[in-house]
C-alpha cells in the first residue's frame, strides 16, 4: 500500500463566493462531515483555519479565518486544501484517497499489465484517472463502465479494454 503522506488533499478551491471572502470548494471524496469548523488546513497561501461550512454534496461554501474579502478569496482559487494525515476520516466503501490510487498498476480484464495510474484529475461529474502506457498517456473516467475493480492490497486497478486504447480519449 502507498505510504500515507504527511498532508493529504481533501478539497479543491474552485472560486470566491460572494464579496465577503467565502469560497466554493469541491470535496475530493467523502462527505461534508470531512470538513469541520475549527479544522486547521493547508491552502495555496499557507495554513488556514476553517470557520464555517455550508451546503450539501461535493461543492460546499466555506469561510476561513483571515480571508475577509473577494480578492483574498480569489488568491486561493484553483489550489487545494490539505489536512494532516492524522485528521483523515474513513471514506465510505468504494471511495479512495488520491494518494492510494497513484502508482497502482493498471491491468486489463485478462490480468495483463497495461500501464500505471500516475494522476487523478477531479472533474464535477467524476474523477478522471491518468494512465501512462508504453504507447500514450490515457485518461480513463472513474466510472463503473471503465473501472472494473480496484485492489489496494495487490496494488492493481482493472480497466475495461476499450479505455486502454490510445485512440480512445474519454474526456
Amino acid at each position: 500500500m502507498t505510504e500515507r503522506p504527511d498532508w493529504v488533499r481533501v478539497a479543491r478551491v474552485l472560486r470566491p463566493h460572494g464579496l465577503g471572502g467565502e469560497l466554493t470548494v469541491e470535496l475530493l471524496g467523502g462527505e461534508r462531515g470531512r470538513l469541520l469548523p475549527g479544522m486547521d488546513m493547508r491552502g495555496p497561501q499557507g495554513e488556514v483555519r476553517l470557520e464555517s461550512v455550508r451546503g450539501d454534496g461535493k461543492q460546499l461554501i466555506c469561510r476561513f479565518s483571515g480571508i475577509a474579502d473577494r480578492d483574498a478569496a480569489a488568491n486561493l482559487s484553483g489550489g487545494y486544501l490539505e489536512v494532516e494525515a492524522s485528521e483523515l476520516r474513513p471514506l465510505p466503501p468504494g471511495e479512495f484517497f488520491h494518494f492510494q490510487l497513484i502508482g497502482l498498476e493498471v491491468e486489463d480484464p485478462e490480468g495483463r499489465r497495461r500501464g500505471e495510474l500516475v494522476d487523478v484529475e477531479p472533474y464535477p461529474a467524476h474523477d478522471v484517472y491518468v494512465v501512462r502506457t508504453p504507447a500514450a498517456e490515457l485518461r480513463v473516467p472513474a466510472v463503473r463502465e471503465a473501472v472494473l475493480g480496484i485492489d489496494l492490497e495487490r496494488r492493481r486497478i482493472t480497466v475495461a479494454e476499450p479505455y486502454l486504447e490510445a485512440w480512445v480519449d474519454a474526456v
